[in-house]
């Protein structure tokens, strides 16, 4: 199955549609609970930063500088973790107490916050990180700073956000292979349903589609396609049995008819005797009809060639040919007949015979004078190079038939309305053509010869 086709699927194009919907919704929720986090983090980083403003300045209050060293030591060696950092400076800038470099790089933000970037020594190493501080005045012109270390909850935020956005982008990547999949596997169900289809129609009505290896919403559109032809069988064998009746009902009286004016004829004078035979070519004519609609019909419901014989394909074109050349030499028709040598088909003899004689028929019968007609059996395909089956071509010069009309001409007792006044006929000799064809399990189509009508008969190898 190509990809191209699987990716234009309505299911993949579905099934992608959501899966990058859902993507798109994850990655803008991560993004605003990212946002979200962050600031409530340094809300709160904030926050605690200006409660322990408020505790130097008690400090320093109450126990003078003294105090305010021996509480930075104190937190130094108990809070090794999520502690603060500190600076004191005098009114000249010298730093007098805490763990910060004096005087740091710092960029102002709004409400007197700082933001700097200095390098710690830390047990693995000397680290860079990122402070948040805010400065307050003391007494006696010394100042004193509070920085936080924000750089661990940034470094753990992105890590969480890096492998969310990681397993979205996973699962975009794997919903598409799956949705590909998936699309791929119920376009092979409705492609084995739409090649069962194909079946039913060209072996007919009588063919069910299999319903038992299907699931879900393809068994159920199979049970209501079974239900379908179902009905459409039935209605078609109400219509032939209604045409068979008509045609056994009529032919009888006609067939009765027809005997009673031979026997009439003899004993007529000349006039009448021209009369009573134009009735009885009419009864032959309508006598004809009837038969050719009565063999279609056995041959649609005999459905498929069961048995047959192997017959040879040339020798029958060329008998078939022989019988129609004194047709064609009164018209100037030339018949050209050319084989690929010895060539056999399981067939039915009589049927086939009849089947390429109403070609011929036809051919000689549109082609005008001076015209040609040839018949031509192709030689068989090599092995391996595709299905094979023997192929006929039937081609005249004549006028040919409209690309319109190439597939109501298959149809009982259509005619072009361009030979209806040219031609004598009943609109059934290519309807016969098909039935005949379709009963040995081939096919028939129609094309240009340019100018002229070109038919292509196909019949399965022996």
């Amino acid at each position: 199955m190509k990809v191209r086709k699987v990716l234009r699927s309505i299911t993949f194009r579905t099934i992608a549609r959501y899966v990058v919907i859902l993507s798109a919704t994850v990655f803008f929720l991560l993004g605003a609970l990212y946002g979200y986090f962050s600031y409530t983090y340094f809300s709160d980083l904030s926050d605690s930063i200006v409660d322990e403003i408020d505790t130097i300045k008690l400090i320093y209050r109450g126990q003078s500088l003294a105090g305010v060293e021996q509480y930075i030591e104190d937190q130094r060696a108990h809070h090794r973790i999520n502690r603060f950092y500190y600076l004191v400076m005098d009114a000249q800038g010298n730093k007098v107490a805490g763990d910060l470099p004096a005087a740091p790089s710092y960029r102002e933000f709004s409400g007197g916050w700082l933001g700097f970037q200095i390098d710690l020594l830390e047990w693995d190493g000397q680290v860079e990180a990122d402070f948040l501080a805010r400065p307050t005045a003391l007494d006696d012109g010394f100042e004193a700073i509070v920085a936080g270390n924000y750089a661990d909850a940034v470094e753990k935020t992105g890590l969480v956000f890096s492998t969310l956005f990681r397993a979205m982008f996973a699962t975009l990547i794997l919903g598409l292979t799956g949705g590909f999949f998936s699309a791929a596997t119920t376009l092979s169900r409705f492609e084995r349903l739409k090649s069962e289809l194909s079946t039913v129609i060209r072996a007919g009505p009588g063919q069910r589609l299999h319903v038992a290896q299907e699931m879900g919403g393809v068994r159920e559109l199979a049970v209501v396609m079974n239900d379908v032809l179902d009905q459409m069988e039935s209605l078609m064998q109400g219509v032939r049995r209604v045409s068979d009746n008509i045609a056994h009902d009529l032919r009888t009286p006609l067939t009765r008819i027809r005997n009673h004016l031979s026997q009439l004829h003899s004993g007529l004078d000349r006039a009448t005797e021209e009369d009573v035979e134009g009735i009885i070519a009419e009864c032959d004519e309508l006598l004809t009809s009837f038969n050719a609609l009565l063999r279609i019909s056995a041959l649609e419901a005999g459905s498929a060639l069961a048995g047959g014989t192997r017959v040879e394909l040339a020798s029958l074109l060329r008998d078939v040919v022989e019988l129609y050349e004194p047709v064609a030499e009164e018209k100037g028709i030339t018949m050209v007949v050319s084989d690929a040598g010895p060539q056999y088909c399981l067939a039915e003899a009589d049927l086939l015979f009849q089947l390429f004689a109403n070609l011929v028929d036809n051919a000689v019968k549109y082609t005008p004078a001076q015209g040609t007609v040839a018949v031509r059996l192709q030689a068989r395909p090599a092995q391996g190079l595709s299905e094979g089956a023997h192929s006929i071509i039937i081609a005249d010069s004549g006028p040919g038939i409209a690309p319109a009309d190439r597939k109501n001409v298959f149809r009982r007792f259509f005619r072009v309305e361009a030979s209806r006044g040219e031609q004598p006929g009943h609109g059934l000799g290519l309807s016969l053509v098909q039935a005949i064809v379709q009963y040995h399990h081939g096919s028939v189509e129609l094309g240009s010869n340019n100018p002229g009508l070109l038919v292509r008969v196909k019949l399965p190898l022996a």
